[in-house]
């Protein structure tokens, strides 16, 4: 017996006319690389779709990794900043030999 003639599915194009992305893609978008990308949905719980052993990501996903990887701004040194450019702008030049 043969197989029934039913037309092949390509999950890729199906899953790019969704608007997702493999991780390639969304290394790109995001700017980091791929390696790093894959460790973090291996590893590190980073947000992904699995369609059997491939792996896609979303918008929503890319803009949660990127919210994930956010380092907040550190006020100590915002404030050591400011203390250091005020004080050097009122401090004298030194003047030319």
């Amino acid at each position: 017996m043969s197989a029934p003639n039913t037309p092949t599915v390509d999950i890729g194009e199906l899953m790019r006319r969704d608007g997702y992305r493999d991780p390639r893609e969304a290394a790109r978008a995001l700017g980091c690389g791929y390696r790093w990308l894959m460790d973090g949905l291996n590893k590190h719980g980073f947000p992904h779709t699995r369609m059997g052993r491939s792996k896609w990501l979303s918008e929503d996903n890319i803009r949660e990794i990127r919210t994930l990887c956010q380092v907040p701004a550190d006020r100590t040194k915002i404030a050591r900043l400011r203390r250091n450019t005020t004080s050097s702008a009122t401090k004298p030049a030194r003047a030319a030999a």
